[in-house]
This record gives C-alpha cells, structure tokens and sequence, in this order.
C-alpha cells in the first residue's frame, strides 16, 4: 500500500501565494501589556457594543 505524504497533498492542492506569510509563532512571543484596568477595558468595550 503506497502512503501518501498529508502536508504534501494539502499543499499541491492549495498552494501558497509568493507574498502570502506563514504565520509561526516564536514560543518566546509574549503580548505586550496595554497598560489599562479592567474598569477601562470594559468601559470601552461597553462604549463599541452600545
């Protein structure tokens, strides 16, 4: 039985574009803090919803 090579085939199928990233996380990447409370950030969260 011939074993088909997964990353291979979804890659042939849909290929990627020249200037299209692939995105990999470096696992040392860390957000950065926003610097607002909790009260901020549901004041201004309520503010967008309405």
């Amino acid at each position: 039985m011939k074993q088909i090579n997964t990353a291979t085939t979804v890659a042939a199928v849909k290929p990627h574009e020249d200037d299209e990233a692939v995105g990999r996380a470096v696992s040392s990447w860390k957000p950065f803090p926003c610097l607002l409370t909790r009260r901020e950030l549901r004041a201004l969260i309520a503010e967008q919803l309405g």
